[in-house]
């Protein structure tokens, strides 16, 4: 079972799918900086439905911001996805290298055609577009990357109460990051992302906000299929130098909701395990992301996945290594929703935390499932980019970035 959790959560193996037709039901794009070069690392990460096909080969677009116009654009083809399952979508992840100078740069991924959606009557004849609106500084000036999405987006929400989910976004280099609501978008002409039209945002079907910490609450009134965007936006000193444009696919269908006691309890022990008081049952699951500056140098989040049994309410929360504010999300899902939360807890002392984690035996993967490590500790300072780590106990994914 814990291999199965895996994939569902990480997707870092070459899990095969079975074939299905391309109607896309979420994507955005990521871009990192590989510290002070002009090498950038591009994932492109894309959602469609169980009966799509999974596209081998995709092309993305790459502009430069010339004299206030994004222009001379080039075609990126990127192949072989690394695949993955997640909440009823079929997930691939494509990745290329890039070169790039210091400039303003936009990617842009279009793709035709959506599926219906309920609240977007041309969008069968519509495409499916994301963008990303990317700073790649100077040799020699600070590192940028663009912000990192810890979590995945809900595949579905159900009708007649208040669910709420969260698109917990990072940035590796300390920005700022602000999340806001978009339109679904049709296409990207004449410098501008175009909305589909007409379009109805989902407050048309019950009340609907987006926090600008990134925390999404929408109480849906009617079944159907609902396409929506999001934009995390990324300042540094006050300027505004990146744009990532988010689209989603939300199926609303007659279902319960997980529930969690209220106010919910997450405590970190002095063992450094985290426990949280619920009252989930088995066959609903949980989910838990953690970043902080405090974090060990390199080590930006981790993800806790607890056993299958929901009887178990503690796990391991390594890499702290010194006191500090730690902020995150916990998300509990059963078979037809999910709810978010924001959590923050604060550590005082991590007496116990080094001596607990020694006895471990650590195993490292890198992204595509290739064992690289195996040892008592984690070699962050040999480590760059994703990775999969087996603590003898649980799978986490790690970001190192240095």
């Amino acid at each position: 079972m814990k291999m199965k959790k895996l994939l569902t959560l990480l997707l870092v193996t070459a899990m095969s799918v079975t074939s299905y037709a391309s109607h896309l039901m979420g994507g955005y794009m990521q871009a990192y900086q590989r510290g002070f070069t002009d090498t950038v690392d591009l994932y492109v990460t894309l959602f469609t439905d169980p009966q799509g096909i999974s596209q081998t080969t995709i092309t993305v677009s790459e502009m430069e911001l010339v004299n206030g116009f994004y222009q001379n654009p080039s075609n990126i083809t990127i192949t072989n996805p690394q695949t993955g399952y997640y909440q009823g979508m079929n997930v691939s992840q494509y990745h290329t290298v890039l070169v790039l100078t210091g400039g303003e740069y936009r990617f842009v991924f279009t793709n035709c055609c959506r599926g219906s959606l309920s609240n977007a009557s041309s969008s069968m004849n519509s495409s499916f577009t994301i963008g990303l609106d990317y700073l790649k500084t100077s040799t020699g000036s600070v590192p940028n990357s663009s912000p990192i999405l810890l979590n995945f987006l809900p595949s579905t929400w159900v009708t007649g109460s208040q669910q709420q989910s969260m698109i917990f976004a990072i940035d590796p280099d300390g920005d700022s990051v602000l999340v806001e609501m978009d339109d679904a978008l049709n296409q990207h002409g004449n410098n501008t992302f175009i909305p589909l039209s007409p379009f109805s945002q989902l407050s048309s079907y019950g009340s609907y906000s987006v926090d600008p910490n990134g925390l999404i609450k929408w109480s849906p009134t009617t079944q159907g299929t609902f396409g929506t965007g999001y934009k995390i936006s990324e300042y540094r000193n006050g300027s505004l130098i990146g744009v990532n444009r988010i689209q989603q696919v939300y199926s609303v269908v007659q279902g319960s909701t997980p529930s969690i006691s209220a106010p919910f309890n997450m405590t970190l022990n002095n063992d450094s395990t985290i426990t949280i008081n619920h009252d989930l049952v088995n066959g609903d699951s949980l989910q838990v992301g953690v970043t902080g500056a405090n974090f060990t140098t390199s080590q930006l989040f981790i993800y806790g996945i607890p056993v299958i049994d929901m009887g178990s309410t503690s796990w391991t929360l390594k890499a702290i290594n010194q006191p500090g504010t730690y902020e995150g999300f916990l998300r509990i899902y059963n078979t037809t929703s999910n709810i978010d939360y924001p959590v923050t807890f604060v550590v005082t002392s991590t007496i116990g935390f080094e001596e607990l984690t020694l006895l471990k035996n650590y195993i490292v993967y890198d992204w595509y499932g290739n064992l690289i490590y195996e040892g008592e500790s984690i070699p962050y300072n040999k480590l760059k980019g994703f990775y999969i780590v087996w603590d003898g106990d649980k799978y986490e994914k790690i970001f190192v970035n240095k």
